[in-house]
């Protein structure tokens, strides 16, 4: 054994038990067991028995099913952690074994990507929705649903093939989030590129957003219509508020994992375990699968309240008498004035 790999080795092996790294690791382990439940308890109670186009309901499925994955393959990856500790003798048996860490880490990155794309392709359904505004209540297909599994799935998994066509699974790692040798720079770009995808994905569902507040008010549009134009504000803006979560813990990620990889702190030189934490604390995927169902779960329940709200205000107008004249009156001057502002 030569002496690099001897360093190397006793490296890990202080990093993987010390008592900073398995503290910030097992409180990410706790944090992804809960939102393996707190998912699957969304998807079951408010996807699945929402009234959101099918289209829709399928991309939301697919997205917190990434992240119940990645929930479930990063718990995976600290009870292979804990499995080289009780088989420990010598500072290399800290070492994952090179099969489970190529399937659990391609797994952890395939969840990742198919995440990224999915929340892109939400926002460009949305804006098919706004664009065939009233025909769309009614317009899917399975064909439809192929496109949408093959850009949310089959296409992150090609890019995946490119970025880790020269992957070296056989490099010495203590824990399968970490990337092998020989795909930094491929995965940098795809990474780089996803983000900036999520950006202009976010601008985009602004501006699909405001489109559909200005079609709001508009009397002429047909009563599927104006459901579309509710549920595409409603949708929007729940997707905006995970958009925006996810962007900051990206940033957060990138310049953090940047600033280590090319700085050189005080604290860290001879001190690989402080420095092998903190890009454990930089790592906050556990964290945004822990909040996104919570947030998803507040910003339904809002959206419920905004459709009792309208009904009870609608039932409230009065159909009889001078008022209900005064309230017909006045739908009549809205439309005619909508009319004249084309």
């Amino acid at each position: 054994m030569d002496r690099e790999l001897i360093e190397i080795c006793k490296e890990n092996s202080a990093t993987a038990f010390s008592v900073g790294y398995q503290i910030v690791y097992l409180i990410y382990v706790v944090l992804s067991v809960t939102s393996i439940f707190t998912c699957s308890y969304f998807i079951k109670t408010f996807i699945w028995n929402s009234t959101f186009h099918p289209n829709f309901k399928l991309l939301l499925t697919m997205y917190f099913f990434a992240a119940i994955f990645h929930s479930f393959l990063f718990t995976a990856s600290y009870l292979m952690m804990i499995e080289r500790f009780l088989d420990y003798q010598t500072d290399c048996d800290i070492h994952v074994s090179m099969v489970p860490y190529a399937i659990v880490h391609s797994s952890i990155a395939c969840c990742l990507f198919c995440g990224m794309l999915t929340q892109v392709f939400m926002v460009i359904e949305r804006l098919l929705a706004t664009i065939k505004i009233e025909s769309y209540e009614h317009n899917t297909s399975f064909w439809h649903i192929l496109a949408y599994l093959f850009f949310c799935i089959v296409l992150p998994l090609s890019l995946l093939v490119w970025a880790y066509q020269d992957a070296d699974y056989n490099s010495p790692v203590i824990t399968a989030i970490s990337p092998p040798k020989g795909v930094e720079i491929r995965l940098n770009i795809l990474y780089i590129f996803c983000f900036f995808l999520a950006i202009l994905a976010l601008i985009l569902l602004q501006v699909v957003r405001f489109v559909n507040k200005r079609r709001e008010s508009r009397i002429e549009i047909s009563l599927s219509g104006r459901f579309q134009i509710v549920e595409n504000i409603d949708t929007t803006t729940f997707i905006s508020s995970i958009l925006i979560i996810n962007m900051i813990m990206s940033v957060i990620y990138i310049v953090g994992t940047f600033t280590l990889r090319n700085f050189q702190f005080d604290a860290f030189i001879n001190n690989q375990p402080a420095l092998a934490t903190v890009k454990t604390i930089f790592y906050l995927h556990p964290l945004f699968s822990f909040l996104m169902p919570l947030i998803s779960s507040y910003h339904l329940s809002k959206m419920r309240e905004r459709r009792v709200k309208r009904r009870e205000h609608l039932m409230a107008i009065k159909t009889k008498g001078r008022e209900g004249s005064d309230a017909y009156n006045q739908l009549l001057h809205d439309q005619w004035t909508q009319h004249f502002l084309k």
